[in-house]
């Protein structure tokens, strides 16, 4: 596609284009990505602005330059002047326009999928997974795209470096995806990428929205600043779309009148009150739960959701309802529920050949350690062993440095109230001191209810769990669920929690 159609379907100023201006090979907001015919989109960015690398996209083959302001690119005029002259798209909202331009150039991959994106505080991971399931169950061949990868319509796994990629990259992504055949996706939609438009180009035809919850304060600022930026997906909805709501979470509301004013329709779930569909007659235990389903064409229906927790059967009621309106028959999502897997690092269960168990899972924040607790302990009290002992719950678990410090009492707080036994650890510290962050979750641990060790090494602390446990007793390792690494410092070290229990078993 040539320049000067962009520039005429997507608005800002550009010099006069002769012949149409160059052709327009791809869009990258990455300058070492950029290779001959593409387009550079120089962005402000929260580390590095994208304008000084300009030069560096264009010695590598960038023809154009997409940017919120004039750039002065007159050093590059005496060593290269051939390069220096690239036309300049200047465009106010030139983020946004990068995702869009994408769509264009890569020929709008998307259209005439089935696409669904899922935001939340916690639970869009799994959500997407299911939905990822549901679908492919009824045949579609979907993505799923999200914190723990970007599985493609023929199963291939790419590795994410963010829940949700640049707008660029995604359409790159879709359009490797309709090739293998794809025809439907399930994303995941963080805050930070709605805030930074990375979902430009795409319109979901389903919007999910799971809950909203104490997170990602150190980027947003404050509660309000991070609901905002959940709405955006909303407002971005329009006639013939429509927004999936958790029906017991007050921000709904808010992303009702959202997703109203832009046209799109409103369904809701809950496992708990009237929603447009409901489970209810819950029963769990950590290998599932048992439901009774019914609303949007499913009559009242007993199925076991292989899932534990109240929690995940929100999610799969989420990703239920997107599956029906995908067009697949209530039947058979109905069969999908009951054959569905739990996501990676999503109280995944750790192989260990003992009277206790192992799970771990990614919850790192308040809400999120709140209700992986509560199930493991509901299925405790409900199962006691032959001798009659209740086993006990023994959690691993730290918060990341460089974030939101204000989550980590309050973490602290939940794993005190809740477990047997805390092991109080260390969990990316990034570049702060590992003890420091330790004292600030111990704060929100006083008074002391559970028996509290503190270990900042990690496979320490998982050991100690592990050597500590007892036959009945789960041993819950938080925190990193699926990640296969440890940030200290600046170094990346190679670590898996199921990794590591694994070894420490042998």
């Amino acid at each position: 596609m040539r320049l000067a159609d962009l520039v005429r379907r997507l608005g800002g100023s550009a010099p006069l284009l002769a012949g149409g201006g160059p052709s327009i090979a791809g869009v990258h907001l990455d300058s070492r990505q950029v290779g001959a015919g593409d387009l550079f989109a120089a962005l402000p960015g929260t580390r590095e602005d994208g304008s000084l690398f300009a030069s560096d996209a264009l010695v590598r083959g960038a023809v154009a330059i997409l940017t919120p302001r004039s750039l002065d690119l007159r050093e590059l005029s005496a060593l290269m002047p051939e390069i220096a002259d690239a036309p300049q798209w200047i465009h106010r909202d030139a983020r946004r326009v990068a995702g869009e331009a994408a769509a264009l150039v890569y020929g709008e991959p998307a259209r005439g999928m089935f696409v669904a994106a899922v935001t939340g505080t916690n639970g869009k991971t799994t959500t997407a997974h299911i939905l990822g399931q549901l679908l492919r169950f009824a045949g579609r061949r979907p993505a799923t795209l999200g914190t723990a990868g970007n599985r493609l319509a023929d199963g291939s796994m790419r590795r994410a470096t963010h829940t949700t990629p640049d707008a660029p990259e995604l359409q790159r992504l879709l359009v490797a995806h309709r090739e293998l055949g794809g025809d439907a996706v399930a994303l995941e939609a963080s805050s930070h990428a709605l805030h930074q438009e990375r979902l430009a180009g795409l319109r979901p035809d389903v919007a999910i929205f799971t809950n909203l919850t104490r997170e990602h304060l150190d980027y947003h600022g404050d509660l309000e600043a991070y609901a905002a930026s959940k709405e955006r997906l909303f407002l971005s909805l329009g006639r013939g779309t429509t927004a999936v709501l958790h029906a017991d979470d007050p921000a709904s509301n808010r992303m009702a009148r959202a997703a109203e004013s832009a046209g799109a329709r409103v369904l809701t779930y809950s496992a708990r009150l009237r929603g447009d569909l409901v489970a209810s007659a819950l029963t769990s235990d950590l290998s599932g739960t048992q439901i009774v389903l019914h609303g949007m064409g499913i009559s009242r229906t007993s199925l076991r959701l292989p899932l534990a927790g109240r929690h995940n059967v929100e999610n799969a009621l989420a990703a239920a309802a997107a599956a029906l309106l995908s067009g697949a028959s209530p039947s058979t999502v109905v069969e999908g529920l009951a054959s569905v897997s739990p996501a990676p690092g999503r109280l995944e269960p750790v192989e260990c050949g003992r009277g206790f168990r192992v799970l771990v899972d990614y919850a790192h924040s308040e809400d999120a350690l709140q209700n992986v607790c509560r199930a493991v302990k509901a299925a405790l009290e409900g199962s006691p062993g032959r001798s009659g002992r209740r086993g006990r719950l023994i959690v691993v678990f730290g918060c990341g440095g460089d974030r939101d410090r204000g989550k980590r009492g309050p973490m602290g707080r939940v794993v005190n109230e809740l477990a047997d036994l805390a092991i109080v650890t260390s969990d990316n510290p990034r570049g702060e001191e590992p003890l420091a962050i330790i004292e600030e979750v111990l704060a929100g641990m006083e008074p002391v209810l559970a028996e509290r060790l503190v270990e900042p090494d990690r496979r320490r602390a998982i050991s100690q769990a592990v050597s500590r446990a007892r036959t009945g007793d789960v041993v819950l390792i938080a925190g990193k669920g699926h990640e296969t690494t440890q940030v200290v410092g600046d170094q990346v070290v190679e670590f898996d929690d199921r990794q590591v229990v694994a070894e420490l078993l042998r």
